[in-house]
């Protein structure tokens, strides 16, 4: 993806991550934890903020994210939430991992939920704090209902959670 698809320039994207990684020790980021860009914000007095995820082998990590916030075109603070992945959580994670991928596939994933009316609005593996740790979080529409399902990273696959979000 190019900067601009994402909403920001180029520079500001990069100044972001420069500033980032500058703050590495202090953000608790280890040489395995990449950023994976969400977004960016313009606030009502027209100053940027850029969301990072953080990810771990390439695997979202649940409810880590780092704020980088622009003061006209200088980063003015970085902010977020961010945990230090333990040895032993890594190893953890690690041990489910085969060859540092999930044990299952996005296809296999929607063939296990086997909703026949639905439209996928994303789909993705993400690392929670708690045993399993490696879930899949996928959101569909059914029936024009938005139902988020959380499935265990597992042979056979189990449902851990189906939360049914309807809007008004």
């Amino acid at each position: 993806l190019s900067a601009d698809s994402m909403g920001g320039s180029a520079t500001t994207l990069e100044q972001a991550r420069s500033s980032i990684l500058e703050h590495r020790a202090q953000l608790n980021l280890s040489s395995d934890g990449a950023l994976l860009f969400q977004q960016t914000n313009t606030d009502r007095f027209g100053n940027q903020h850029l969301r990072f995820k953080t990810t771990y082998r390439g695997i979202e990590v649940e409810k880590m994210q780092i704020i980088v916030h622009f003061d006209q075109e200088a980063v003015s603070s970085i902010s977020g939430y961010q945990q230090l992945l333990s040895p032993s959580f890594k190893s953890k994670i690690d041990a489910h991992l085969n060859q540092e991928k999930t044990q299952l596939t996005a296809d296999k994933v929607l063939a296990f939920i086997d909703q026949k009316q639905h439209k996928v609005l994303s789909i993705k593996p993400m690392i929670i704090q708690t045993q399993p740790y490696v879930i899949w979080q996928v959101r569909l529409s059914v029936n024009g209902i938005e139902t988020i399902y959380r499935v265990s990273d597992s042979n056979p696959p189990n449902i851990l959670s189906k939360i049914e979000d309807i809007k008004y």
